[in-house]
């Protein structure tokens, strides 16, 4: 243990002051997901840095052990139990797991390529995406901002790549007005369960792949309702790094922002409802995967909608600790999903690290367990 300065009774003081914050938030987050966005706005976005004041959580209730403040640590680790249903699904303890001798598996991925632009590296004299994508040896890849597989959405890609991505991949689907489709390796056809908004977007679309040795496996690719920020908003969090700019960046969340997070939260609830009664009407036994860019995270009410009571995360049964999905503007968070349920089991969820958009794409291992 470790002594502290002269002014340990202030700085301890201070402490109490902070774990409690922090502990009583850390409580406000893991459950916001529980309350209706359509009434509540404000627990909704707490939601999003659930994982952020787990660890603050986590280091406080270090810090308490270390002084041996005895109450302190007692009260931090009441708060980590009461916030553990949530984090089983945002900050998980498991592990990626081996398929057994003689399991069928296969592999997928899950991206919002944003038309393959490269945020990054718009001037490369190629297309990295289309490029991670061959290489992947993916069997199934679904995107999402994907209008079609000519060179005007394959930007960049030489003939030679698009060809190769084209052979790769001989049976594609996927409705031609809107940007959800579906690359494989074998037979894939559209289920006519389909989601378009009044605006005409796309939210979801499920389709059928039906592999080697007759298993089949339903897949549905989700591109849920947008924050709707405007490049200026999503800049407000980069400005918070002085205390005018903290101020700035509070007025701005007070007004037009907190406007257009309440606006998504409220359509992406939709979204959700309507996705989930699309599931509903696929055989719980049979495979099942619902993937793709959910706009929320873990223990969200979208999140939850969809999840519901028989559908399994991917990531939480397969991973250790919180991750980000989208890679902009500071906002670091788990906003691409896979879930799943019938005859499949989850072997491992990674998070590709490509960033030529603003997702990164999910590669999940899959393992089909009894026939279908």
């Amino acid at each position: 243990m470790f002594s502290l300065p002269l002014l340990s009774p202030i700085f301890r003081m201070v402490m109490r002051i902070i774990s409690i914050v922090v502990w009583v938030l850390t409580i406000f987050s893991a459950f916001g997901g529980k309350f209706n966005p359509d009434f509540f706005t404000i627990p909704a976005v707490f939601c999003l840095a659930f994982p952020y004041f787990v660890i603050l959580s986590v280091i406080l209730v270090i810090f308490w052990i270390c002084t041996k403040g005895i109450f302190f640590s007692v009260l931090g680790i009441l708060t980590l139990v009461a916030c553990s249903g949530p984090m089983q699904v945002a900050v998980p303890m498991h592990f990626s797991k081996k398929a057994e001798e003689g399991q069928q598996t296969f592999k997928i991925i899950s991206w919002n390529v944003i038309h393959t632009q490269d945020l990054r590296k718009p001037d490369y004299p190629g297309n990295r995406a289309v490029q991670y994508m061959i290489e992947s040896d993916a069997d199934i890849i679904c995107c999402a901002e994907l209008n079609n597989f000519g060179p005007q959405e394959l930007k960049n890609a030489s003939p030679t790549l698009i060809d190769s991505l084209i052979r790769k991949y001989p049976f594609r689907a996927g409705l031609s007005s809107t940007d959800i489709k579906i690359m494989s390796k074998y037979p894939v056809d559209r289920t006519g369960l389909s989601y378009i908004s009044q605006t005409g977007h796309h939210r979801f679309d499920f389709f059928r792949v039906h592999f080697p040795g007759g298993k089949k496996v339903n897949v549905a690719m989700v591109h849920l309702y947008s924050y709707d920020l405007s490049e200026e908003e999503r800049n407000v969090v980069k400005e918070m790094k002085s205390v005018d700019g903290a101020k700035s960046s509070v007025k701005e969340l007070k007004g037009t922002i907190l406007a257009k997070l309440r606006n998504a939260f409220h359509q992406r609830a939709g979204n959700a409802a309507e996705l989930r009664a699309a599931i509903n009407q696929i055989r719980p036994s049979a495979p099942l995967i619902v993937c793709g860019d959910f706009n929320d995270v873990p223990a969200s009410w979208a999140y939850n909608i969809i999840k519901g009571d028989d559908m399994r995360d991917a990531y939480a049964e397969t991973n250790f600790g919180p991750t980000w999905t989208y890679n902009l503007h500071m906002f670091y968070f788990h906003i691409d999903q896979m879930l799943y349920r019938g005859n499949i089991e989850a072997l491992s969820l990674k998070v590709g690290k490509i960033n030529t958009s603003d997702h990164y794409p999910l590669i999940g291992e899959f393992a089909f367990t009894n026939p279908d």
